[in-house]
C-alpha cells in the first residue's frame, strides 16, 4: 500500500510539473507576441515592422542575443530614433553594431541592455552628453576615444564640444558605423565558437519554447482545464495500478 501511494504521488507530481512547464511555454509565447505588438505599433507600417523584426531576429541568430531582449531593444531604439527624425534603418544599424561591439569585447546581454538604454536617452535628447558616453563606456571600453575619432576630434576637443552641447546625432551615427566595421565579424566568430555553446543552446531552447507555446495558445485556458481534469481522473487509476504492481512484485 505504501509503495503504491508513493508511486501515485510521484505520478501526480510529474503531471503537475508537465502542466506547469507547458503553461510556462504558453506564457513565454504570449510575452513574445506582446513585444511584437508593441514593435508593430512603434514601427508605424508593415514594411518598417518587418524590417525591425528581422533586425532583432538577425541579432538573435548571429550573436545569440535572447529574442525577447532583441525585440525589446529594437522597439525602444526604433521609438527613440524615429522621434529624433531617423528611420528603422538607423535603429537597425545602431542596435546591431552596439551588440557586436559589446559581445566582441567580452560583454553579454546585460551590458547590451545598459548600452541600448544610453543610446535611447541620446536619441531622445537629440544630442550626445558626457553622461551617456560614460554609461556606454562602462559596457564598451574605449568608447570616448572612439567617438572622438569617429567625429574627427581629439579627446580634449571632444570634451569641450560635449561641454558646449555641440556633439550631435551625426557624430553618434559615425561612431556606430565604425563599431560595425571594427567588431562585426569578430562578434560573429565569438558567437559561433565552442565557448558560446551555452548561449546558442539558450537561443535554441527559447525557439522550442516559442513554437510549443504558440501551438498551445489557441487552446489556452481550456487546454489547462481539460488537462487538469484528465490528471485528476487518471491519478487514482494510476495509483491503483502501481499498488497492484507493487503487490505482485513484493511477496
Amino acid at each position: 500500500g505504501v509503495g503504491g501511494s508513493f508511486a501515485g504521488a510521484a505520478l501526480g507530481a510529474q503531471v503537475g510539473q508537465l502542466r506547469q512547464q507547458l503553461g510556462g511555454f504558453a506564457d513565454y509565447a504570449a510575452s513574445i507576441e506582446r513585444l511584437k505588438i508593441a514593435l508593430n505599433g512603434i514601427a508605424g507600417d508593415a514594411s518598417n515592422y518587418n524590417r525591425a523584426l528581422q533586425a532583432a531576429a538577425n541579432v538573435t541568430e548571429e550573436l545569440n542575443v535572447p529574442q525577447e531582449v532583441a525585440i525589446r531593444g529594437m522597439t525602444r531604439l526604433t521609438a527613440a530614433v524615429q522621434g529624433a527624425g531617423g528611420g528603422v534603418a538607423d535603429a537597425e544599424l545602431a542596435f546591431k553594431n552596439i551588440n557586436s561591439a559589446i559581445i566582441a569585447t567580452g560583454g553579454g546581454a546585460e551590458q547590451v541592455q545598459g548600452a541600448v538604454t544610453a543610446l535611447v536617452q541620446i536619441f531622445s535628447k537629440g544630442k550626445v552628453s558626457a553622461e551617456e558616453i560614460n554609461q556606454i563606456a562602462e559596457r564598451l571600453p574605449g568608447t570616448f576615444n572612439k567617438i572622438a575619432e569617429a567625429s574627427g576630434r581629439t579627446g580634449p576637443e571632444l570634451t569641450k564640444a560635449l561641454q558646449k552641447g555641440e556633439v550631435g546625432l551625426n557624430d553618434l551615427m559615425k561612431f556606430l558605423v565604425q563599431l560595425g566595421g571594427e567588431y562585426g565579424e569578430l562578434a560573429k566568430k565569438i558567437a559561433a565558437s565552442s565557448e558560446s555553446a551555452g548561449a546558442r543552446l539558450t537561443v535554441a531552447y527559447d525557439k522550442m519554447r516559442l513554437e510549443i507555446g504558440k501551438a498551445l495558445q489557441p487552446i489556452g485556458a481550456e487546454f489547462q482545464s481539460v488537462f487538469a481534469s484528465f490528471a485528476t481522473e487518471i491519478a487514482p487509476k494510476a495509483a491503483q495500478a502501481a499498488r497492484s504492481l507493487t503487490s505482485a512484485l513484493v511477496p
